[in-house]
């Protein structure tokens, strides 16, 4: 049961005065599934205004001069874009890289690197790079009819514990940057596995009785997703609150919601195919940006 509070224009605000991603890093390994990230990391280096690094950890050798012309990028995709030439294995080049570029953002597909054999995991070296725990990067299952990527309509996972408040500010902030709608998403957790993280809001126990408790959670809680230092912008912000297993919940709203992005905190587990951030990533059908967040 998915509950949803009316639209308003709530206001949403960036906690930096300049937007907190400065460099695109997109990897690509040559491979046709690999690709499908070139337009979703162009239209984030626009939109935040960022250079976009492409790194290619492919296993032919390729020059710098020669990546642009062998991945497919398209004239205007190339302008601006910077085709870094960086020796060692597939994971040295992306670590290196990552320590060289300031404030920057990963952009891969989930199939970059030899196919998994488990169905369940993603490809070589997608799963070496999400084990290095980045700060923030946007992982995308490949699309086998991909559209043009717009950036209309941002899906914020929250589950009132305060671990998952730091995707907040980044969903904001592209939510500025580009006018998109935001939709945040509390999964409610059922009987005893609600939350017991000091500091979490608890959503209230019945979900179809609104008008009982609603009002004063729906409050507290944007009270807390939209705090911000930064003087206040107006967007449209919509709540919606449903119970049942977090990763399929979220997955199955994005898609009804024809969302472009789910933005979500994440705290490094990666270990099972029931994962709630592996779940979203599979079956949301957008790419999900990961914001990491460590467990208290």
């Amino acid at each position: 049961m998915t509950a949803t509070l009316a639209k308003e224009n709530a206001p949403i605000a960036s906690a930096h005065s300049s937007a907190s991603v400065e460099n695109i890093l997109l990897i690509l390994d040559g491979e046709p599934p690999s690709k499908a990230a070139i337009p979703v990391a162009c239209k984030l280096a626009e939109t935040y205004a960022a250079t976009l690094h492409v790194t290619y950890v492919g296993e032919r050798r390729l020059e710098a001069r020669e990546i642009a012309c062998n991945l497919g990028f398209s004239t205007e995709q190339r302008h601006g874009a910077v085709f870094d030439d960086v020796s060692g294995d597939a994971l040295g080049r992306v670590s290196k890289m990552t320590a060289q570029l300031s404030r920057p953002l990963i952009v891969m597909s989930t199939q970059t690197g030899r196919p998994a054999a488990d169905k369940d995991r993603f490809a070589s070296i997608t799963e070496s790079v999400v084990a290095t725990r980045p700060e923030r990067m946007v992982l995308l299952t490949p699309d086998p009819s991909p559209q043009p990527w717009v950036l209309s309509r941002i899906l914020l996972a929250h589950d009132g514990t305060p671990t998952s408040t730091p995707a907040t500010c980044p969903a904001a902030e592209l939510a500025q940057l580009s006018g998109a709608e935001v939709i945040a998403l509390h999964v409610a957790a059922r009987g005893h596995e609600r939350p017991r993280e000091p500091g979490s809001l608890q959503a209230p126990r019945y979900l179809d009785q609104p008008q009982h408790e609603w009002p004063a959670w729906a409050e507290e809680f944007m009270n807390r997703v939209l705090a911000s230092g930064a003087s206040p912008t107006a967007i449209q912000f919509q709540l919606a609150v449903t119970s049942g297993r977090p990763g399929s919940e979220i997955a199955e709203l994005a898609r009804e919601r024809l969302v472009n992005l789910v933005v979500m905190a994440w705290h490094g587990h990666w270990d099972h195919q029931t994962c709630a951030t592996r779940v979203v990533i599979q079956a949301s059908g957008c790419p999900v940006l990961l914001v990491y967040s460590a467990e208290n």
